[in-house]
């Protein structure tokens, strides 16, 4: 008959208590107003195309703006669109899905 040894210790080390990390949105450590310009003219656009620019460097950017579509959010920049980009996009899903309907 095989036995097997039980071990005397055990190592803690190997063994990670941590959750595991979720990258961190880069506009958690921005003034919201950043991402909200008023208007899309003058100098709302420069506005945006800071917001913009900030997107760019975040990791979340796909998924921002895939949950912006999804939730319709009209105003604001998310995932580096504006609410004109945003609202183009809506529209030519909305064409592609009757144009698929009637074929």
């Amino acid at each position: 008959m095989h036995t097997i040894a039980r071990p005397t210790s055990y190592d803690h080390s190997a063994v990670s208590t941590a959750a595991p990390t979720r990258p961190r949105p880069v506009c958690a450590d921005e003034d919201p107003e950043l991402f909200f310009p008023i208007g899309n003219t003058g100098p709302a656009l420069l506005q945006i195309e800071e917001a913009k620019a900030v997107c760019r460097g975040c990791p979340l950017m796909d998924s921002c703006l895939q949950g912006a579509l999804e939730r319709g959010e009209a105003f604001g920049v998310w995932g580096a669109m504006s609410e004109d980009e945003r609202h183009a996009i809506r529209r030519r899903r909305a064409r592609n899905r009757i144009r698929n309907a009637s074929a």
